[in-house]
């Protein structure tokens, strides 16, 4: 007995998402109100990279999936600049943190509280997300990259947490300064509107080689044979080197259709509504 297929809710049907942000931090450890140029500072995630920036004629930019997930949520950036070597050791404290400035101060957001090399930034901010099952994927900055210390992502339940949570690095170099610059960024925040969890728990899923399915290897080959004619054309200087194909960039299937009616090249931050102490 065959399962019917799941009923996809439409986009009307479909619960909007909300966020909630709080700020959990006093006033006073944010950038625009200190003197000293040390504090936390937000901001909608940059779709731009130093690295893409620096490919001929910018080519990176041309992965449409690499830019979107660029510009997906929020950036946290790091309060203050300082120095990290970790000796190697498993437990607490073996990570020497060497601040620019105002260590007594800043020692009580940043630590090595849980050994293994692991970085902690204890976070000036609560997210809490609805419908029901929502999810945050925090996660470093995306496409953006650290030397000698990668970051550990999380999905956190933020339908329902009421706590605050860390962001953390993991040293994966010993006894090798670790340079952390104030103001670059540090985590990236990007609100999932369903349990992605129990979403792929209860997900149907097949598979199959391409070639037993008939529409989409007819599609596939269609594309594969006009990618190797376009390189074609472009080895013989039939097109100009810099060319390059749009479909995907532009939504169309192989067919020179639009199959992708929410397609997006961009992500637009959504407003926010800053609320007034004491307003309803």
């Amino acid at each position: 007995m065959e399962t019917p297929d799941a009923v996809v809710p439409t986009e009307a049907q479909r619960p909007r998402l909300t966020i909630d942000i709080y700020q959990i931090a006093d006033d006073v450890m944010f950038l625009k109100n200190r003197i000293d140029g040390t504090g936390w500072e937000w901001s909608w995630a940059d779709w731009r990279r130093d690295w893409m920036d620096e490919t001929p004629n910018k080519f990176a930019y041309r992965c449409l999936p690499l830019t979107i997930a660029n510009q997906t949520g929020w950036w946290v950036y790091n309060p203050v600049g300082f120095t990290a070597v970790w000796n190697g050791a498993s437990h607490p404290g073996g990570v020497q943190i060497i601040f620019d400035s105002n260590p007594s101060l800043w020692g009580q957001w940043i630590n090595d509280q849980f050994g293994h090399g692991i970085l902690t930034w204890n976070t000036p901010f609560l997210f809490r997300t609805k419908p029901a099952g929502s999810r945050l994927l925090v996660t470093g900055p995306i496409n953006h990259f650290k030397v000698n210390a990668a970051p550990l992502g999380a999905i956190i339940e933020s339908d329902w947490i009421s706590m605050s949570w860390t962001m953390n690095y993991k040293c994966t170099a010993s006894r090798t300064p670790i340079r952390f610059d104030v103001g670059e960024p540090l985590f990236q925040v990007i609100p999932i509107g369903t349990n992605v969890c129990a979403d792929l728990e209860n997900a149907q899923v097949t598979y199959q080689k391409l070639s037993d399915d008939p529409q989409a290897y007819k599609s596939y080959l269609e594309w594969s044979a006009g990618r190797n004619k376009f390189h074609e054309q472009k080895n013989r200087g039939e097109v100009h080197p810099d060319a390059w194909q749009k479909d995907y960039f532009q939504g169309r299937d192989v067919g020179g259709q639009g199959a992708a009616p929410q397609h997006m090249t961009k992500v637009k931050p959504p407003n926010i509504q800053y609320q007034r102490p004491g307003a309803g």
